[in-house]
């Protein structure tokens, strides 16, 4: 008798799923693909010589074993090959699609007349009927298998493996940013020692000329300028997004959220180019107005307004959500101690949100510390130690940013500004490490 009718019912073996017809042909697709580009590629390399022969032999060969495993994943209905079959398809869609947007683009921008309304539009409707065309059959077999997914089946061992494959791709992707910040603090200070070498850290720090013409190289007055920007935009952007968030989180009604919300939104997508043409344009005018010396509208008061107004969405957002974070029984608990609505916010809620409103600032110092464009735009770009709030300044961002395009590769002048971009890195480390001090100490 055979052994499956002497098991208990309870015992039988499952019999194996039915392979829907759409699964058999998508497989069959991809082994015939499989066999026909090897066989492509051994022929089109065949011809050539020794060395190009034997590369295209041995891709053929890889593609004709990577096809069979793929048709056999598919054809035994194992999830891994559906999974696997899935990626692929969109790869080669995104590549597909991609590859059209270009062509399109070289037909549209890339002759040497303009071209019309008219014929920009056929341009345009003859690659979208190209990437219909060529994306409804991939795109087909990825929405069939997408249907199909209770079909396939896996098994505990499969299971485990792709758990740990999970695990360990999103344990690389984590190691990966520790790894680049270690790439680029070796490619800096690599591309900066010939600098520090030449002139010393000291001179270079503490230096307070800079002229790469006579080789002077002092970083100090462009250290200054960026510290300086960066306090008077903490000055007066910090209160005001503070009490934007406290006044969206505890006492706006939902009426006016719902308008003053998206505006403040709004700020964080304005181009840094957009404030710095509205710093040139309508602030730098106004601050002229000032009797001062060395007033010329361009300096640390401009740069300084238009970095707070920078740094509000920013700084408003992130504090909000810490507001909204705190327990609601902290402030029914002081309203029923006869605290007044501020005393509630001032006394109790700010103080629980401290932490997160800190962090909320130091995203803000982080912005002001890389803004390169619009300081450009407005400090008046004097590398000189600045005697008033009015008087023109440079920043570290801006000076990189002005001269790398003319430092001669390889001279002194351009090991300099990457020595700057040390100083850069080292000021943001800084303030990271001192703001997490700062988080842990609260907890």
């Amino acid at each position: 008798m055979n052994a499956d009718t002497l098991m208990p019912s309870s015992q039988a073996r499952p019999a194996a799923p039915a392979r829907p017809l759409f699964v058999t042909g998508v497989s069959l697709l991809v082994g015939s693909g499989a066999l026909g580009g090897a066989v492509a590629i051994a022929t089109r390399s065949w011809g050539g010589a020794g060395t190009a022969r034997l590369e295209g032999l041995l891709g053929a060969i890889v593609i004709l074993m990577l096809g069979v495993a793929l048709f056999h994943g598919l054809w035994t209905l194992r999830r891994w090959a559906r999974s696997a079959a899935i990626w692929l398809l969109v790869l080669g869609l995104v590549y597909f699609l991609s590859g059209l947007v270009f062509e399109v683009s070289a037909q549209v921008f890339g002759g040497e007349q303009a071209l019309s309304l008219g014929e920009i539009a056929r341009f345009v409707l003859l690659g979208l009927l190209k990437a219909v065309l060529g994306g409804c059959i991939p795109g087909g077999i990825i929405f069939g298998l997408i249907k199909l997914d209770s079909s396939f089946d896996e098994s505990p061992a499969q299971r485990a493996f792709a758990d740990r494959a999970i695990r360990y791709v999103l344990g690389a992707s984590a190691l990966s940013a520790i790894f680049i910040v270690f790439l680029i603090v070796v490619f800096t200070l690599q591309a900066a020692w010939p600098a520090i070498a030449q002139n010393g850290v000291g001179q270079m720090l503490v230096g307070t000329i800079w002229r790469p013409t006579d080789q002077q190289f002092g970083v100090l007055p462009m250290l200054v300028g960026s510290v300086l920007s960066t306090l008077g935009a903490i000055v007066l952007g910090v209160p005001l997004s503070l009490g934007t968030a406290i006044l969206l989180a505890e006492i706006a009604p939902r009426s006016v959220r719902e308008v003053i919300h998206p505006a403040v939104e709004l700020l964080a997508g304005i181009p840094s180019v957009v404030y710095g043409l509205f710093g040139m344009v309508v602030l730098a005018p106004f601050i002229r107005g000032i009797e001062l010396p060395y007033n010329s509208g361009f300096g640390l008061l401009n740069a300084s307004v238009i970095l707070a107004v920078m740094i509000l969405p920013t700084v408003a957002t992130v504090s909000e959500d810490a507001i909204r974070a705190v327990p609601r029984y902290y402030k029914e608990g002081a309203l029923a101690l006869g605290a007044t609505h501020w005393q509630a916010i001032h006394r109790v809620i700010l103080r629980a949100a401290s932490s997160g409103i800190l962090a909320a600032v130091m995203l803000g110092i982080g912005r002001v510390i890389g803004e390169t464009m619009a300081v450009m735009m407005i400090t008046g770009n004097a590398a000189v130690m600045p005697k008033s709030i009015v008087e023109p300044v440079r920043t570290l961002t801006a000076t990189v940013a002005a001269e790398m395009g003319e430092a001669v590769v390889g001279s002194e002048h351009y090991f300099a500004l990457f020595g700057i971009g040390i100083v850069l890195f080292i000021i943001s480390f800084a303030i990271n490490v001192t703001a997490d001090l700062f988080l842990h100490k609260r907890q």
